[in-house]
């Protein structure tokens, strides 16, 4: 799956999100789907999201990836 993030006319950040080649609005509950059947995030970002917002993204990200990992390992049995 992959999240594409750039800033709206407002300064709000905003997210499109790409399965495959098709484009979907934005959900947190397809995003925690994809990433409990093991899909990895791919993430592109507009040059209007300065690098330090990347950073804070990436780490949220991450964060939410490593709970659904744990979530999937423990249904597992690991």
């Amino acid at each position: 799956m992959k999240l594409v993030f750039k800033k709206n006319e407002n300064g709000d950040v905003s997210v499109t999100m790409f399965k495959g080649t098709a484009e979907a609005q934005f959900s947190y509950i397809e995003m925690i789907k994809a990433l409990l059947a093991g899909e990895a995030l791919d993430c592109d970002y507009d040059e209007s999201i300065s690098k330090e917002e990347q950073a804070q993204i990436n780490d949220v990200l991450k964060e939410i990836e490593n709970t659904a990992k744990e979530n999937r390992d423990r249904e597992h049995g690991y």
